[in-house]
Order: structure tokens, then sequence, then C-alpha cells
């Protein structure tokens, strides 16, 4: 298999600082925040596990109610960095899974995507940035964080793109409960 192709049994999904206040001054936040939960809900169902940061919560409020709804667990990692592997809460976290391939979406691309798919990509992981599914407060900061993190080896995806390379098949039974996330329907 081919290395940039995520792998369920290798991947986690860090959903970073989507949180309410931001989500108010972000670009696209609809639809971000739809891809977002699509993502919260394939994971669900395929058992991958999440990690859920949150920046600053008592300035920027807590995750999004839609996302905190589709996933399974909310437990978010509260921090004041803008990477998240400043946090050394986070980086245990992230370690103890043992998994190398991050799945990294959220809130903002040029600040706080950008700084935690840096840092991971230092520390050996291989970083896939969901491009639709993370937004910054204007287009050309979020179109600048994708390309610095492109530019330092990330691997860009879509919601889309992500949710099929976990699924690898068609005609199983987390196909047919993924599809309605797909489509838009939930689950």
């Amino acid at each position: 298999m081919h290395p940039h192709l995520l792998r369920r049994q290798a991947a986690v999904l860090v959903l970073v600082d989507v949180q309410e206040r931001l989500h108010a001054e972000v670009v696209r936040r609809d639809d971000v925040a739809a891809n977002l939960v699509r993502l919260a809900g394939a994971a669900k169902i395929l058992g991958l596990p999440v990690v859920v940061t949150e920046h600053a919560a008592k300035a920027f409020g807590p995750t999004i109610g839609s996302l905190r709804g589709a996933l399974s667990c909310y437990e978010p990692l509260h921090k004041i960095v803008f990477s998240c592997f400043g946090s050394e809460e986070f980086a245990a976290k992230l370690g103890a899974l043992g998994r190398k391939q991050v799945i990294l979406a959220g809130f903002e691309t040029h600040i706080c995507v950008c700084q935690t798919a840096l840092d991971a990509i230092d520390r050996g992981y291989a970083v896939h940035v969901v491009r639709d599914a993370a937004s910054a407060r204007s287009e050309a900061s979020h179109a600048l964080g994708v390309e610095k993190m492109a530019g330092a080896g990330a691997v860009p995806a879509s919601t889309e793109t992500a949710i099929f390379e976990l699924l690898e098949r068609a005609g199983t039974d987390e196909f047919r409960k993924v599809l309605p996330l797909i489509k838009g329907q939930g689950a």
C-alpha cells in the first residue's frame, strides 16, 4: 500500500480548536463544520481514535455543538499553546495511541493547525491535512497555511478522500453506515 494512503489501523483523527467563537469568524464555516461532523461520524463508525483540542476555552468557548454530538467521546484537551505539541498532555495522548498517521483538521489553518502539522512531521508522523475541514478568518490565511504544510511534507486531503481511504472498499457494513454521512444525510 502506498505510504500516502491512510490506513485505519495506523491513523488518528486530530480536531484542532473547533470552538464556538472561532467558528463564528472563519470562512466557509457551515461547509467546514459539516465536513468535521462527517469525519467525526466516520471515525465513530470505523473505530478510529479522535483527539480534540480546545485553545483558551474561557475565551473561545467549547467545541461547536454539532461536532460534540458527532463524537463518540468528548474529552477535549485544553491548551494555551498554538502547536498542540506544546501541550505535554497532547503529545503523551497521541504517542500512547501508537499510530503514525495524523488526519488533521480544524481552526485556524495558518496558526494552530499549521504549527501542529509541522511539529507532527518533525516527530515522524505522516500528516494528512483535510483542507475542506479546516478554515481560518480569511481565504488567504487558509491557503497560506495549506501551502506551508504541503511544502513541509503534509499530504493534502479532502473529507471524502480521507473517509474512502479509511474504508478501503465498498460493499461492507461499515461502508453502508458511512454512506449517508458522505451524502450529507447524517448517520
